[in-house]
């Protein structure tokens, strides 16, 4: 191949991949701002959470023993922990399943799954505006909002953000908090790390395939630089300088 041939080649192929490439550039740096521009505590709605304040177990109260914990719960215990939930004491089972179940100390009844009402307080309890509630509903299917463990329970706040509050039937707690700001960062997130699909995927063969093409990019510049620079007319034009 001839130097020119060369040249034109080189040439035709940097034009096509930068067009290629300027689209996703411009996702990265719109991205860029978007992520830059947001505090990451905005965007996880932790300046929504209410404090909590855990009272603690007083000798007191009627707790049900260890060894009657042990008898009713079905299956191997790994962990148990008692705190509270709502004021309330209660017992956090692990099992070695991997299940995790939430037992009343006093009646000596397991609470998970939690009803829909209970949640609807959890959630409240969590959420440090007075906005009321619009819905609570019981989520099966994975979304965009929500891709981990199911099913789960979804409350719905009335406030500027379009709160949504999503709490665990089998932890009895808060594990995913969603508003219009998380949605449009996770939007600009996804382009940013190309994974149109679960949107957590940085590794992913599409960003590693445009990774290699703005290095074949940059390289092909560096090849057009070199004609350019020993191109004869530039030659002249510095001689002309001189």
């Amino acid at each position: 191949m001839s130097k020119q041939s060369t040249h034109i080649f080189v040439s035709k192929a940097h034009k096509w991949i930068g067009l290629i490439l300027g689209i996703q550039l411009l996702f990265w740096t719109a991205g860029g701002v978007i992520m830059s521009w947001i505090p990451i505590e905005q965007v996880r709605g932790e300046h929504k959470i209410a404090e909590q304040p855990q009272p603690p177990i007083t000798p007191d109260e009627n707790i049900m023993p260890l060894s009657e914990l042990i008898s009713a719960v079905d299956g191997n215990i790994v962990e148990v922990r008692y705190t509270k939930l709502l004021g309330q004491t209660v017992a956090k089972v692990r099992l070695d399943s991997g299940k995790t179940e939430i037992w009343n100390t006093e009646s000596a009844t397991p609470i998970t799954p939690i009803s829909a009402n209970l949640a609807l307080q959890i959630a409240v309890a969590d959420y440090a505006l007075d906005n009321p509630v619009l819905s609570v509903e019981e989520i099966n299917e994975t979304s965009i909002d929500y891709r981990r463990a199911l099913p789960v329970w979804k409350v719905t706040f009335d406030d500027t953000e379009n709160t949504a509050l999503y709490v665990s039937p089998t932890e009895g707690r808060v594990v995913s908090r969603r508003s219009s700001v998380w949605r449009l960062y996770d939007f600009f997130w996804m382009l940013h790390i190309m994974d149109y699909d679960e949107r957590h995927n940085f590794n992913n063969p599409l960003i590693m395939a445009t990774s290699l093409f703005a290095v074949l990019f940059a390289i092909s510049g560096f090849f057009l630089l070199y004609f350019r620079l020993n191109r004869r007319d530039f030659k002249i034009k510095l001689g002309k300088a001189k």
